[in-house]
């Protein structure tokens, strides 16, 4: 029994761990909570208008005399040109020449967050969140106060954050519905089958009436 319940514990701390695979451009809202504005302007990802995420500098011949670095966050730059046959996404001409900023990205690394699933909590009570039942009062219990440089946010995490994402809470309070749904189903089923067995019960007690009933007239008429 003891084993059994170190395995659902087990279950429960793999579920509330999340392996943080950032790939797209980071959300400017969440940025702009504890970074001033100027700190990040250069750091926009000219395709999504986010701050761009493991940034990529344009370095095409045809733009080589524009007046700004063109930044696009890789995984953007890598839909986009898989998406428009190679074409760079400024100008649209073949042959997109790029490479790493290295100094974006440490910048960008370096942009002190609160933990993204905080935010998206606090994001997800402001609206619709909010309305229901005491849900409000259900997540208000639990907090992440981490604050940290962007190049941390993984290890916080996938090891300390108590947290779980909105979508992952809302998947687990669907299949708890879902799991209350079918035993209401399999318990109306039950009853189903059994009100049957009694009609059958019934049926046949009905059929025996009427069979000695009948045997009982003709026995009367008989005589």
């Amino acid at each position: 029994m003891l084993a059994l319940n170190a395995k659902e514990e087990e279950k429960k701390i793999e579920i509330k761990k999340e392996v943080f695979l950032v790939c797209g451009c980071f959300n400017k809202d969440w940025i702009s909570l504890t970074n001033e504005q100027q700190k990040f302007d250069t750091l926009i990802c000219c395709l999504c208008n986010r701050i761009a995420n493991s940034a990529m500098e344009l370095q095409c011949d045809e733009h080589e005399n524009a007046e700004h670095v063109y930044l696009v966050g890789e995984e953007c730059l890598q839909t986009y040109l898989k998406q428009n046959n190679g074409k760079c996404p400024i100008g649209q001409h073949e042959h997109c020449d790029f490479s790493k900023n290295k100094m974006a990205r440490q910048q960008v690394s370096d942009l002190l967050v609160i933990c993204p699933r905080q935010y998206d909590l606090n994001i997800y009570l402001q609206s619709n969140g909010g309305r229901k039942s005491g849900e409000k009062e259900e997540y208000g219990k639990c907090n992440c106060n981490y604050k940290g440089k962007i190049k941390e946010m993984k290890d916080h995490l996938n090891n300390s954050c108590n947290l779980m994402p909105i979508q992952q809470n809302n998947l687990l309070n669907i299949q708890s519905e879902l799991g209350a749904m079918r035993q209401q189903i399999r318990q109306l089923k039950e009853n189903d089958d059994e009100q049957k067995r009694q009609i059958q019960q019934l049926n046949v007690i009905t059929f025996f009436f009427k069979k000695k009933k009948k045997k009982f007239n003709f026995n009367f008429l008989s005589g």
